[in-house]
């Protein structure tokens, strides 16, 4: 038995009728082809290939974005209002990547936490690379987040790993601690 039948564009009734042997000769001229017949057994005999594929290129999707970047920790601290409010951040940059960042400010109504300031842009992250003393939400948010009313607040903070090639980018999401701002 042929790839071509196999397939099933021949007719297993006579291998040597095609499907279609009653249509119009248009529609049915080129699956008698040799080209036609050399493609579906090349395609059978070769049928390992998309696993060989498979199994290669699965491995890179699976990587974890700790693989270029890991984050432990946020904490900021609480302040008087007026002050700059001051941040601690464990990281570690493993790998020489460009990413996007977003860092989103909520505060506490009383009912839950609403969205206070968005502040988002792009880096490219080395793992030589250091955080100002001292590490401020300002130079944390470039500037976008900067007075901060009394009251409770925590900070979300998104990085993406981008421009890795054959994989769609990598994640991470870190919150912060709970920090105030009093008078």
């Amino acid at each position: 038995m042929g790839a071509a039948e196999i397939i099933g564009w021949v007719d297993r009734r006579s291998a040597n009728r095609d499907v279609g042997h009653r249509r119009r000769r248009g529609e049915t001229h080129r699956l008698d082809s040799p080209m036609t017949r050399k493609t579906a057994d090349w395609l059978y005999k070769h049928r390992w290939w998309p696993w060989l594929l498979t199994l290669l290129l699965l491995p890179i999707q699976l990587w974890p974005p700790s693989y270029w970047f890991e984050v432990r920790s946020v904490l900021v601290s609480s302040v008087k209002q007026g002050d700059p409010v001051t941040m601690v951040v464990e990281r570690e940059v493993k790998r020489p990547f460009r990413g996007a960042w977003g860092v989103t400010i909520r505060q506490w109504d009383g009912a839950g936490w609403v969205t206070y300031c968005n502040a988002s842009g792009s880096s490219n992250y080395r793992p030589d690379a250091r955080f100002p003393v001292p590490l401020t939400m300002k130079w944390w948010t470039d500037g976008q987040c900067t007075n901060f009313d009394n009251g409770r607040y925590k900070a979300t903070t998104t990085w993406r790993v981008l421009d890795i090639p054959l994989i769609q980018d990598r994640v991470i999401t870190v919150d912060s601690n709970v920090f105030e701002v009093h008078p």
